[in-house]
């Protein structure tokens, strides 16, 4: 008799490389550290988040072609070898260096590796719950964004302790180990397990009638919908998230109450991506969709103006609402295009997300600096909510064609 399968060891050990990679979002916490250890100009440092992040999107690219010829496993390794050396490579900076080894170090290759985790996890953890994809999605993604709270003090802990280059050293290593030992334990679904699942669970989301290569999938309408979606949607928390910390306290919060504000970000981010993708799996991708467009785009617009624990209160909130489409567009373009090439064809779409930080960062600061306030900011990021809105109607309509076809 053959063993019944569990999705309980793969899907923790993918969870635990998840939560390694998710210091991604941690570098406002080793900024000031750097700074003051390396002597870099604030202008430098603030392009190492920038230039990450667009290395993650990179990863997520080519480690989502790789994770749908060699699977996960191989890939969350790859991933986690990059991202662990990287970041070890830039703990050995001279002091007296300029930046430009830390970008390749930290910024490039740890963010591809980043990427390459990244993507395996979340198209794994989506084949052990096809029946489940919101579900899926929001559970690998919640535990990437909880990694700022869960790491943020401890990380800001050693920085109290020792220097910058000794703090990331250790937690390379850390992350090395860590993150190679629970790839071991990735696997795939079997066909027999896939068979004990419920059949027509998939069919209330899935409308795809054939899995589409990369090459199939950009061709059609949907697939850059979503790659637009992507780049407008995030265009709102690119913009706020360098302003959180500074505009608090301009906004009548203290320095520790703004510190805070920051930290919960990364919880309420998390909750976004694990509750709105669920929920997706029940109200519908597009409805989902709908609900956080309209909830930045107020958020967006309250940004303006509020002050003290209203600002606080409107900040956790757009960070919610921005934690639920990572979660959310995953599943959708697995329900598009089918879950065979789910690495390579969302890896692509991903690339908006690099590119959207770095094209509203670069209009927000032009517009401050022409203005001196934030306001064209926010307002900005209130547009960009709207034509997101805008672009899910048409994929409501790609949706109910491809539905008919069938």
């Amino acid at each position: 008799m053959t063993k019944k399968q569990s999705p309980i060891i793969p899907v923790v050990a993918l969870l635990i490389a998840q939560l390694c990679v998710g210091i991604l979002y941690v570098w406002s916490v080793l900024k000031p550290a750097a700074m003051s250890f390396y002597g870099w100009e604030d202008g430098a440092v603030n392009l190492v988040a920038s230039f990450m992040l667009f290395a993650f999107c990179v990863g997520n690219l080519f480690g989502g072609a790789l994770n749908d010829k060699i699977g996960p496993k191989k890939v969350c390794m790859l991933g986690m070898i990059l991202f662990g050396g990287g970041i070890l490579a830039s703990s050995f900076i001279p002091q007296n260096a300029g930046i430009i080894g830390f970008y390749i170090c930290y910024c490039i290759i740890a963010g591809i590796g980043c990427g390459f985790t990244y993507g395996a996890v979340i198209s794994g953890i989506q084949k052990w719950f096809p029946h489940r994809r919101g579900f899926a999605s929001g559970l690998g993604t919640s535990t990437f964004g909880l990694a700022t709270v869960v790491f943020s003090p401890i990380i800001g802990r050693m920085l109290g302790a020792m220097t910058i280059n000794t703090t990331l050293r250790i937690l390379s290593i850390v992350f090395l180990v860590v993150g190679l030992i629970a790839s071991l334990f990735v696997k795939l679904p079997s066909q027999e397990y896939l068979a004990t699942l419920p059949i027509p669970a998939p069919k209330k989301t899935s409308i795809a009638t054939k899995d589409m290569a990369l090459g199939q999938a950009i061709k059609t309408l949907p697939f850059w919908c979503l790659f637009l979606g992507i780049f407008f949607y995030n265009g709102t928390w690119n913009l706020v998230t360098p302003l959180i910390k500074g505009l608090g306290v301009s906004r009548g919060l203290g320095e520790a109450l703004a510190i805070t504000c920051v930290s919960l970000t990364g919880l309420f981010n998390a909750a976004g991506r694990l509750i709105m993708a669920s929920l997706s799996d029940k109200l519908g991708r597009i409805n989902t969709m709908h609900i956080l467009s309209v909830l930045t785009a107020i958020c967006a617009l309250l940004l303006i103006f509020v002050g003290g624990y209203a600002y606080f209160a409107v900040i956790l909130i757009t960070a919610f609402a921005y934690g639920g489409p990572a979660a959310v567009n995953p599943a959708t373009s697995t329900d598009f295009f089918g879950p065979k090439n789910s690495g390579a064809n969302y890896g692509v779409i991903m690339l908006a997300l690099g590119l959207s930080s770095i094209f509203f960062n670069a209009i927000s600061n032009a517009m401050y600096a022409a203005t001196g306030a934030y306001t064209l900011t926010f307002i900005m990021a209130a547009l960009s909510a709207v034509v997101t809105i805008v672009i899910f109607i048409i994929i409501n309509g790609c949706i109910k064609k491809q539905k008919a076809a069938q």
